[in-house]
């Protein structure tokens, strides 16, 4: 494969747990932050040293400048790589990734796996060719409802408390916090994802990787989906299905998802 990301720059982060354990990094999807991984943080700081990532354009990171919106996720991919290796001192980490974070991890892993010791990936922006489409086509009301929350961020929290009732208060102020930080020319670019063909990347992974989906009707994998993923014949990859949630399985189901990945983990040496 050619290599055509650009060089990347640091991203802010959070970090959280002991600097002897082993390295979890971490980051979000679209429109997201670091602070709406803080559950995920505090759950594993005890037995990992564990690091949540602001992606450019979100939280504390740096925006886009006009070129890099040229291709916004390789973009993204080249920031995950140079901050990676800024704070692995040497080791690989383990990766975890929600939707468009999950997508980007999953392309750090394909061009860089040696950061990588193993892969978690929460319903990964692998979009079908009409998912891209649609994503793309709801840019400009994506952005026109962000503009709303920024205007009325009472009203979008309530209303965020309301449709997503099994959300921790701590998982919906972290969403709330991404929404008033989001480059917003980000956003009405449309694009969650790389370029690079998503089967290319699943193919080449090479460190255990755990896949998550669910039966929601927004997910972006779901059952169908992944029996075309276990089809690509990729033995390192494992799928999982954890039903009864939509898109953010684990800000659904956090007792459960966290058990799947402890057990995922269990067999990765410390």
């Amino acid at each position: 494969m050619e290599k055509t990301i650009p060089e990347g720059q640091m991203l802010a982060y959070t970090m959280a747990g002991a600097a002897d354990r082993s390295l979890i990094i971490a980051t979000h999807g679209v429109t997201d932050n670091a602070s709406s991984l803080a559950s995920l943080q505090k759950y594993w700081s005890n037995d990992y040293r564990v690091v949540c990532i602001d992606a450019r354009g979100h939280g504390l990171s740096p925006r886009f400048s006009r070129e890099a919106l040229l291709d916004p996720l390789a973009t993204e991919v080249a920031d995950m790589i140079c901050t990676i290796e800024y704070l692995n001192a040497g080791e690989p980490a383990i990766l975890i990734g929600h939707s468009m974070g999950a997508a980007v991890m999953s392309a750090v892993a394909c061009w860089r796996p040696d950061l990588v010791k193993a892969l978690i990936l929460e319903e990964p922006a692998w979009l079908t060719p009409q998912q891209a489409i649609q994503y793309k086509d709801g840019a400009a009301q994506l952005a026109k409802r962000i503009k709303w929350m920024r205007a009325e961020p009472a009203a979008a929290l309530s209303e965020n408390r309301s449709d997503y009732s099994n959300w921790s208060l701590t998982e919906s102020c972290g969403w709330l916090q991404g929404k008033l930080q989001v480059d917003l020319d980000f956003v009405a670019v449309g694009e969650v994802s790389p370029r690079q063909p998503w089967e290319q990347i699943a193919r080449s992974l090479k460190m255990s990787t755990l896949l998550l989906t669910s039966d929601g009707e927004d997910v972006l994998i779901g059952p169908q989906r992944l029996k075309e993923i276990e089809n690509l014949g990729n033995n390192n990859l494992k799928t999982v299905i954890l039903p009864g949630t939509r898109h953010c399985v684990r800000r659904e189901k956090e007792a459960e998802f966290y058990a799947l990945c402890d057990d995922f983990l269990a067999g990765i040496d410390h």
